[in-house]
């Protein structure tokens, strides 16, 4: 019995943490961060307005945490770091980020649901503490991946076509997560199971490396035109 005791206070701080987070990504998805108010996120958690400044300290804070917690982004950079990791190969390295994110996005559905409207919400009057946030959250995985994409194609990080290549993977997995309402209408046998998950991640693998490898395959041929253009004419 004091065992259930025990467990019940050691896990009740996390609970309302947990529910004023949630609270607050509704809250700041309706009204925006400008507007939305400490007082409003208690009332949607049920939980007393001091708890705000126990578990973060102000509405800034409560937002930054927000946007990583919306955003999964320590989640997404964990499945990137491991990803590349194990897999010496950054197209394998590839399959593996392409399957977590999507098992991962697909598990967090609600959670997914509440990011994009806080997501459309910004995008439409975005805050400076968005564009802060949002840049500390996502930067360090963006830019793994980048590296990632990068190496299959044999392009720096920061090359125009590395980063084209990186934003369109990122949209093809997005789309299966964001789209799934109107997929669930248009394609109804596709429930996101385990084995579709599998089967889609394998796609979006499959079609974007065809494409990566097309790509690396023109750069000897590229080079060798800059080298033709740089070599001076011979004089006869």
């Amino acid at each position: 019995m004091k065992a259930k005791i025990v467990h019940r206070m050691a896990t009740a701080p996390e609970d309302t943490r947990d529910k004023l987070l949630k609270a607050a990504i509704q809250v700041f998805s309706e009204h925006g961060y400008e507007r939305a108010t400490v007082r409003e996120i208690s009332r949607v958690a049920g939980t007393n307005i001091a708890l705000v400044k126990y578990h973060f300290g102000d509405k800034l804070e409560l937002f930054r945490e927000v946007v990583r917690y919306a955003s999964d982004a320590d989640a997404k950079l964990a499945v990137l770091t491991q990803a590349r990791k194990e897999n010496a190969d950054p197209c394998e390295a590839l399959r593996q980020i392409i399957r977590g994110a999507l098992e991962r996005l697909t598990a967090r559905r609600e959670q997914t649901g509440l990011q994009l409207r806080l997501m459309l919400k910004e995008i439409a009057n975005p805050s400076n503490a968005w564009i802060v946030e949002i840049e500390s959250a996502l930067r360090p995985t963006y830019d793994q991946f980048r590296v990632v994409v990068g190496q299959i194609l044999g392009l720096p990080m920061g090359d125009t076509k590395t980063r084209l290549c990186t934003h369109s993977i990122i949209g093809q997995v997005a789309h299966y997560v964001h789209a799934r309402p109107i997929l669930s209408r248009l394609w109804p046998e596709m429930q996101m199971s385990p084995a579709q998950i599998e089967m889609i991640a394998n796609h979006i693998a499959d079609f974007s490396l065809a494409y990566l490898q097309a790509e690396r395959a023109k750069i000897p041929a590229r080079s060798a035109k800059k080298v033709q253009k740089k070599s001076p004419r011979k004089r006869t």
